[in-house]
């Protein structure tokens, strides 16, 4: 029994990692490089990138992104919480305020727009680090 359990909670932990990393390079791909492509190519007539070039650099992205996860791992063991939800935990609450506050601002303001939004993201978010630094003692992203 112990064996199926063990295979049930490794097929779930598979599922979740192959499902952030579709989404990180998807977003990447779809966001990302084809904004950066154009910039880069903007003097010269290029073509729509290939399927094929999309899922080299998808593929790249999600190589690069497995990198920064393993070498983020000592980061996470001197944070002196040995659980890895408590960490998760807490790296969603210095994310969670700016999520919230461009939310709200963009329910109860109309006029709200992508540079605003923007920028209430960011100063938020350095807020909620800098606040939470000195009161967790912890390292903030």
């Amino acid at each position: 029994m112990a064996g199926l359990m063990l295979a049930v909670m490794m097929a779930a932990l598979m599922s979740s990692l192959t499902s952030i990393f579709n989404s990180a390079s998807t977003i990447f791909t779809m966001d990302v490089w084809l904004l950066v492509r154009g910039l880069v190519c903007r003097e010269k007539r290029v073509e729509a990138p290939s399927n094929r070039e999309l899922l080299i650099v998808g593929r790249m992205f999600v190589a690069v992104l497995v990198v920064i996860s393993v070498i983020w791992i000592p980061v996470i063991q001197k944070t002196g919480n040995s659980q890895l939800f408590d960490y998760i935990q807490s790296i969603s609450s210095f994310l969670a305020p700016p999520i919230c506050a461009v939310y709200i601002l963009a329910i109860f303001w109309g006029r709200t727009t992508e540079p605003v939004s923007g920028t209430l993201a960011y100063s938020s978010a350095a807020l909620s680090c800098t606040a939470a630094i000195p009161i967790n003692n912890c390292l903030c992203i």
